[in-house]
C-alpha cells in the first residue's frame, strides 16, 4: 500500500471512490454527501489545489481523503499554523473493514508531522458509530460537538505528537 497525492488525471478515481462509499451509505439509509458534493466537477478544484491524496495498492486505487492546513467552517477557533485538517476520508465498498482506512489516517499524521503541526482534526456527522470507532481505535480522541445548520457533528482530534 502507498498514498500519493492525486493528481488533475485522477480526479475520476477519486470521485469514484467517493460516489461509491457515498452510494453504499445512501442505500443503507445513511446520507453523507450528496452525488453533486463528490462530482468529478466538484473535487477537480481540490485536486488542483493539492488537496487529494490516493491510496492505491498494487496500483488499485482504493482510498482517498482530503487535507487541509485551516478549516474555519469547522473549527474556527483553532489558531492557524498549528493543526491539520482530515476531509472525506473513503474507501471503495469492495474494500472496506481491512484496516485500509487506518493506513490512510497514518499517512495523514506523517504529513502532519512533516509540516510540524501538533494536531490532526477531523469530524464525522453525528450518529455514526461505525466511523467514530475507526477513529476512536487509531488514536483520535473526541473533543467537541459543532453545529453546522441542521447537523450535528461530531469533531475528533489526533496529538500527533504524543507517544
Amino acid at each position: 500500500m502507498h498514498v500519493r497525492l492525486a493528481q488533475p488525471s485522477d480526479a475520476a478515481t477519486v470521485a469514484d471512490i467517493l460516489s461509491a462509499a457515498a452510494e453504499k451509505l445512501r442505500s443503507r439509509g445513511e446520507e453523507l454527501w450528496t452525488a453533486a458534493e463528490v462530482s468529478e466537477l466538484a473535487i477537480a478544484p481540490h485536486i488542483r489545489d493539492g488537496l487529494y491524496h490516493l491510496g492505491l495498492d498494487a496500483d488499485q486505487a482504493f482510498g482517498v481523503f482530503r487535507y487541509q492546513l485551516a478549516d474555519p467552517a469547522f473549527w474556527p477557533e483553532i489558531p492557524e499554523g498549528t493543526s491539520a485538517y482530515l476531509h472525506k476520508l473513503a474507501i471503495i465498498p469492495s474494500r472496506q473493514g481491512a484496516g485500509l482506512a487506518h493506513g490512510l489516517l497514518r499517512h495523514a499524521v506523517a504529513l502532519t508531522r512533516q509540516r510540524r503541526l501538533r494536531f490532526l482534526r477531523l469530524d464525522c456527522m453525528g450518529a455514526r458509530p461505525k466511523l467514530r470507532a475507526v477513529y476512536e481505535t487509531f488514536g483520535f480522541r473526541h473533543h467537541s460537538q459543532v453545529q453546522l445548520g441542521n447537523t450535528l457533528f461530531e469533531r475528533f482530534e489526533l496529538d500527533v505528537d504524543s507517544p
